[in-house]
């Protein structure tokens, strides 16, 4: 599909940006503020944390040396 140069905006392309007479325009730092994100799981990172805590201390003993003598014997 080509691309091709139409004009069905030519009419309004120029006019001045309409402004309301009922509402003050709204500072450009609140207006961006209403796309901030927000907590929409709370605690969620909570559970994350306490997750990669549990799989480090997992990862550690796993790794960590045994000794034969007391009585571990691996599977």
């Amino acid at each position: 599909m080509a691309l091709t140069e139409t004009h069905d905006y030519d009419d309004i392309i120029d006019l001045p940006h309409r402004q309301s007479r009922h509402h003050a325009h709204m500072p450009l730092q609140t207006r961006a503020a209403q796309f901030m994100p927000f907590a929409a799981l709370t605690g969620y990172e909570d559970v994350l944390d306490r997750t990669v805590r549990a799989n480090e201390e997992a990862i550690a003993k796993a790794n960590s040396s045994v000794d034969v003598a007391d009585g571990y014997l691996p599977a």
